[in-house]
């Protein structure tokens, strides 16, 4: 590099055809300034040499014989040039003061750009004593650039971040670059600043670091949004907090209000159940006595009546009138709590209630049922009863199918119990809202009970029929002993 320097150098004396064009590349390679220095610093050898010649007496120094002894091409120009004069060298000054003007705008328009920079720019010295001040760091800090140069850079750190200049400048040291490097500074009036550092090492001539610059922006209004920012996320979430619980105190309060909806409903079911068995018993004991009370007395009166043919029919109509009553009341009865229930099991019960539903009406059902199905909880043997009684009740009324199959089948701790039929279904919308639990007097009593044993209720509807699917947990073993109401209705 050096010896294609002075080749350069060379041609610049000799002012050769290509003298323009390495001046330019000598330019582009030192900038103005250095430039300058070194035509000024061989113009000096090169008179320095026509003095020795002309005063032998005088010799040149030891650096500058050391200099012309390394490099050739820079000797030859200057020491053995036979053509060259003196005014190779006035040539050269001459054109001195045109560099030297040149080097003064660049570095005049340096100076420009940094003082009107919005920045602070700052250079110091490895020992941290300011150099350099522009007028942004003026306004950034409020020293003035005669109060801040030759000030050490702990002007402006706060006291708890001493370690941190100490780490930077040994980042420094190193030869690296810091960017955006987001600190606290403190201003001449003590308030604390917010900025950003992008921090570079100065080098020398020689290529040694001997300080580092520095350009601070201010960040004051972006730290203050991003606080704000936090401020604001911080009350979100508090405010979601708060929701939340508020949710949750809800969700609490609604389940319980369900639960104890749930529990009402119960209640209400077994309420209903006590009544239906209190009912039952009454028509069977008491208006079923008294039916077979007015039955003995239609047939004493018909013994009486034989003479009179007139009486006598009439007191047989009266007779087939009060078994047809005593029948009805017996049927009623059974539907309101069927004493098979409660005295054989659900089995039984259940093809007693089929057997009995299809000889009042067309529909044709097929119960399957095992025959040693066995007995089941009371409660739970209700619950399938009501269960298969509701269902049947909607086929006959609402369906249209003349099919229905029942099926009910035990599993080690499960029932499950289905009713289907042939039926035109439900629409859609019907299905929605049953599903959603929102419709239906029956079906909701159906949930209730299905849901009071923990169990799972589906039903399904198409053009094709509607499934009624239960699923009701076996958790408790079947007890003979009956239960006082069980009493009661036997």
């Amino acid at each position: 590099m050096e010896d294609a320097v002075f080749v350069l150098a060379a041609h610049v004396f000799l002012k050769t055809s290509d003298y323009l064009l390495c001046l330019d590349a000598l330019e582009r390679l030192f900038g103005a300034v250095r430039l300058q220095y070194l035509l000024l610093f061989l113009a000096f050898i090169r008179a320095a040499h026509y003095w020795t010649e002309t005063h032998p007496e005088l010799t040149l120094e030891d650096d500058i014989n050391k200099l012309l002894a390394t490099h050739e091409a820079l000797a030859e120009c200057i020491l053995h040039d036979p053509e060259a004069t003196d005014t190779t060298t006035q040539s050269l000054l001459d054109e001195l003061p045109a560099l030297r003007l040149k080097a003064d705008k660049a570095i005049g328009l340096l100076a420009a750009i940094v003082d009107s920079s919005e920045d602070a720019i700052v250079s110091k010295t490895l020992g941290g004593v300011i150099t350099s001040w522009n007028a942004g760091a003026e306004r950034l800090f409020g020293y003035t650039a005669s109060e801040a140069v030759g000030q050490h850079i702990s002007l402006v750190i706060p006291a708890n971040r001493s370690d941190e200049e100490m780490h930077i400048i040994e980042r420094i040291k190193r030869g690296e670059r810091i960017e955006h490097f987001d600190t606290v500074r403190v201003g001449k009036n003590g308030t604390a600043l917010d900025i950003s550092l992008t921090i570079s090492p100065v080098r020398n001539a020689d290529g040694e670091i001997i300080g580092a610059s520095k350009i601070a922006r201010d960040i004051s209004q972006r730290k203050q949004i991003e606080r704000e920012l936090r401020d604001s996320e911080g009350r979100y979430r508090m405010l979601a907090d708060a929701l939340e619980t508020q949710v949750q105190f809800r969700t609490q309060e609604l389940e319980k209000r369900n639960s104890d909806l749930r529990e009402l409903s119960g209640l209400l079911l077994e309420s209903q159940d006590a009544e239906r068995r209190h009912i039952a018993r009454e028509l069977h004991d008491s208006a079923g006595q008294t039916l077979t009370a007015i039955g003995l007395q239609l047939a004493r009166i018909s013994e009486g009546a034989k003479k009179d043919p007139a009486l006598a029919e009439d007191v047989q109509t009266a007779e087939e009138l009060v078994q047809d009553l005593a029948r009805e009341l017996r049927t009623t009865s059974y539907l309101l709590h069927p004493p098979l229930l409660d005295e054989t099991g659900i089995s039984s019960a259940l093809s007693w209630y089929v057997q009995g539903l299809a000889e009042r009406n067309t529909l044709e059902i097929d119960l399957q049922i095992p025959d040693n199905f066995g007995r089941l909880p009371s409660e739970t043997e209700l619950v399938i009863f009501r269960l298969v009684q509701e269902c049947l009740t909607n086929i006959h009324r609402h369906s249209g199918s003349k099919l229905a199959l029942i099926q009910v089948r035990r599993e080690e701790n499960t029932i499950h119990v289905k009713v289907e039929d042939q039926g035109s279904g439900m629409s859609p919308e019907r299905l929605a809202a049953i599903q959603s639990q929102g419709t239906g007097v029956g079906i909701r009593g159906m949930r209730e009970r299905v849901r009071h044993l923990r169990g799972d209720l589906v039903i399904e509807s198409s053009g094709s029929g509607t499934k009624v699917h239960a699923t009701l947990p076996l958790t408790t073993s079947f007890s003979p002993r009956k239960s006082n109401a069980q009493k009661d209705v036997a």
